[in-house]
């Protein structure tokens, strides 16, 4: 579990990186950047692995289903992620993701025929409660309803491609598994991170290339990477709970590195989503209720 621990301490981090990031460039190439830089990285790990297979198993690899998983993590889950946080405070975005679990646990109900108890119908209650809080209370204009919105889309995307990366896992190694997937989802969803760029113009300063370096290989290929490796040995609803962490790392570097201030009533809703999530971990029957 060490593993998606580190994961979600690299996607808590990707807010406040992207906030430096964007006084570089648009939220649509920062994306496309950071995926272009975790593909070439894994390139020769998938020119390898590629060598080393026969025609018959290259054959059986599933070639559409991993790109179109990769397409769901990557370009649509962090273009949701970063059009909502250009839009609004890195506090706040947080926040929302931390709601997370929770979608995979509904969404596992609905679309995957899980049982769902009551305490994670409660619990669900809770987090949105507790998201509402913060996107609806007034933080000097630095939250944006539509903003959140969109971030909530992702933890929509989170939910499925989460469930079904993990029947992948259970066959092909998490390494190899998430250097195809980003890049094949990179050139699937190229088309729509250039038509969702709104200026072009680049602004090179130390601080924007940090950012996006740190993007690039600290959240995107090693976060993955952890992800992937953990998800393989855990199930799909626990491994989601983990997930409750990003809020944790978002919420407290936004207010340390970019000086973000939270209100009381902003601080009560990131405690109830956070504690929602975390209560996720105490439930004895989480494996079976969810």
């Amino acid at each position: 579990m060490f593993y998606l621990l580190l994961a979600s301490f690299f996607w808590g981090t990707s807010f406040i990186a992207g906030k430096y990031a964007y006084t570089m460039a648009d939220p649509s190439l920062i994306v496309l950047f950071r995926l272009i830089i975790a593909s070439l990285i894994t390139l020769p790990l998938t020119w390898r692995y590629l060598q080393q297979q026969t025609s018959s198993q290259t054959a059986s690899i599933s070639w559409k289903k991993i790109a179109f998983l990769g397409f769901l993590t990557y370009p649509v889950t962090f273009l949701f992620q970063f059009l909502g946080l250009s839009l609004t405070s890195a506090s706040s975005a947080a926040t929302v993701i931390g709601i997370e679990p929770l979608i995979v646990a509904i969404s596992g109900a609905i679309f995957f025929k899980d049982k769902l108890s009551p305490s994670i119908l409660l619990l669900g209650v809770m987090a949105f409660v507790g998201v509402a809080l913060v996107v609806t209370h007034d933080q000097g204009g630095t939250v944006s309803l539509w903003g959140c919105t969109l971030v909530f889309f992702s933890t929509i995307a989170v939910a499925f491609w989460l469930r079904l990366s993990q029947q992948i896992l259970q066959k092909m190694d998490a390494k190899v598994f998430t250097a195809l997937s980003i890049q094949l989802g990179t050139l699937v969803g190229l088309p729509i991170m250039l038509l969702a760029t709104q200026d072009w113009h680049i602004h090179y300063t130390a601080e924007g290339m940090a950012a996006i370096l740190y993007l690039g290989i600290g959240c995107s290929l090693v976060a993955s990477w952890c992800w992937n490796k953990g998800l393989g040995k855990t199930s799909a609803n626990i491994s989601g709970i983990f997930l409750a962490l990003e809020p944790v790392f978002g919420v407290l570097l936004a207010v340390i590195l970019l000086g973000e201030t939270l209100s009381l009533t902003a601080i009560i809703g990131v405690v109830l989503v956070i504690s929602a999530a975390g209560i996720c971990i105490l439930l004895p029957d989480q494996s079976q209720a969810v």
